[in-house]
């Protein structure tokens, strides 16, 4: 699946107001450091990880 740069910004826009860095987005998120640098940027990963990035996204904001 991907994540669109407005689904991205969106991510890091979150990460942002809840003041989190990139390894504790990761971790509420629920992977890893390396593979939240993707989704924060954009672009296509696996099914499992856009739907975390999502439902992440949606909760509590």
């Amino acid at each position: 699946m991907e994540i669109t740069q407005d689904q991205a910004r969106a991510i890091r826009r979150k990460q942002a107001d809840l003041q989190l860095t990139a390894k504790a987005t990761a971790l509420q998120i629920g992977i890893t450091p390396h593979t939240y640098a993707k989704v924060a940027t954009g672009g296509n990963v696996k099914n499992t990880i856009y739907i975390k990035a999502m439902q992440w996204l949606a909760k509590d904001y």
